[in-house]
C-alpha cells in the first residue's frame, strides 16, 4: 500500500504535493512539486513553506494565516501567486489540510496546481472586455455628435441624411481597421487610404497624393483622424481643389516635434482649385477639423491662400500612438 501511494505521487507530476510539520517546515516534496516549483527535494525539505509564498504575501504573514485556516476549518482553498526557485511566478489553485494522527494534528498537506494559463486567459478576456466597452462608449459619443450636429447645420432633411450616411461611413470603415487585430496600433497610410475612398466618385482618390513614413496610431486618435481628413476631402470635393478637373491634394506627414516634444505632423494642400476663401460661417465640419485630434495634444493651422487651402496638424506622437 506504502509502494502504491508512492507511485501516485511520482506519477502525478502536474500536481504540486508537499506535506509539513506542525511548524510549517517541509517533510516531503512530490516530482510534481519539483517540476512546478524548481526546487530539488534535498535542496527544500526542512525550509519553511515561506519559501513558495510572493514576498508581499509573507509580509501579510499569509503562509501561517493559511496554516491556521486549516488547523480551524478542517481546510484552506486558496487561489494566489506563487514563487519558484528562479523567482519566476505562477498562478496556482491550492488547497491546505490537516494531517490528524488519532484525531490530533501531526502537520500538515498541500496540494497545488499552476492554473497560470487560465489566469492570463481570464486577465486578457477582462482586458478585451474593458476594452471593447470603451471603444462602443467612444463610438456611440461620436455617433451621437455627428447625428446632433448634421442635423443642426443642414439646410434640410435629405442633406443631414447624406452628411451622417457619409460620416458614418467613414467611422466604420475606420473601425474595420481597427479591428484587424494589429497589436501595434492602426496604420495611418491605410486609415489615411480608407478615409478619402469614402465617396462618392472614388476615382477623385487618384488625385490625392499621399506620402509619409510607417507610423501607427492608437484606437481613439484613429476615429478622429478619419473623420477629420473626411471632413477635409468632402470641402474640397464641394468648393476646393477636387470640384476642378485639374485639381490635386498632396496628403503628407512627418516626424517633427511640438514644443519641445516628438510628434506627427500632416499636411493635407490643395493644389489646381478655385480661389480660395474664407467662410463666414463655421459649421459642424470645421469646428471638427479645428478641434485637433480627440485625446492628444495637437494644433490645427488652417490657411485660406489663394492657390488652395492647407490644413496642418501637429500631434504628440506618444498620444497618438497611445489614445
Amino acid at each position: 500500500m506504502k509502494r502504491l501511494a508512492e507511485l501516485v505521487l511520482e506519477s502525478a507530476t502536474d500536481y504540486a504535493i508537499i506535506t509539513m510539520d506542525l511548524k510549517g517546515l517541509i517533510t516531503s516534496w512530490s516530482p510534481g512539486a519539483e517540476n512546478i516549483l524548481g526546487w530539488p527535494r534535498e535542496k527544500i525539505i526542512g525550509k519553511p513553506i515561506d519559501h513558495i509564498f510572493t514576498p508581499e504575501d509573507r509580509a501579510k504573514d499569509v503562509p501561517s494565516k493559511e496554516l491556521g485556516n486549516a488547523l480551524t476549518h478542517g481546510r484552506s482553498i486558496d487561489e494566489r501567486w506563487h514563487c519558484r526557485q528562479d523567482g519566476s511566478t505562477f498562478w496556482a489553485s491550492g488547497e491546505m489540510l490537516p494531517l490528524l494522527e488519532d484525531g490530533q494534528p501531526e502537520g500538515f498537506l498541500k496540494i497545488l496546481r499552476d492554473r497560470t494559463p487560465q489566469k492570463r486567459a481570464e486577465e486578457l478576456q477582462h482586458l478585451l472586455t474593458q476594452e471593447l466597452g470603451h471603444r462602443i462608449k467612444n463610438m456611440i459619443a461620436v455617433t451621437q455628435s455627428i447625428v446632433n450636429q448634421s442635423f443642426r447645420n443642414a439646410e434640410d432633411i435629405p442633406t443631414a441624411k447624406k452628411a451622417i450616411t457619409d460620416r458614418l461611413a467613414v467611422l466604420s470603415s475606420a473601425q474595420d481597421i481597427l479591428l484587424a487585430g494589429n497589436t501595434d496600433g492602426t496604420p495611418l497610410a491605410d486609415l489615411l487610404a480608407k478615409s478619402v475612398a469614402v465617396t462618392e466618385d472614388v476615382t477623385r482618390g487618384s488625385r490625392i497624393k499621399m506620402n509619409g513614413p510607417e507610423v501607427h496610431v492608437g484606437p481613439r486618435a484613429a476615429m478622429s483622424i478619419a473623420l477629420i481628413f473626411h471632413e477635409l476631402l468632402t470641402n474640397a470635393l464641394k468648393y476646393g481643389a477636387l470640384s476642378q478637373a485639374e485639381g490635386w491634394v498632396d496628403l503628407s506627414w512627418r516626424f517633427g516635434d511640438l514644443k519641445g516634444v516628438p510628434a506627427l505632423d500632416m499636411v493635407w494642400t490643395e493644389n489646381g482649385g478655385p480661389a480660395v476663401v474664407a467662410p463666414t460661417r463655421t459649421g459642424f465640419g470645421s469646428r471638427l477639423v479645428q478641434s485637433g485630434i480627440t485625446g492628444t495634444r495637437s494644433v490645427v493651422e488652417l490657411e485660406f491662400a489663394p492657390q488652395g487651402l492647407q490644413c496642418r496638424i501637429h500631434a504628440v506622437l506618444k498620444d497618438i500612438q497611445e489614445n
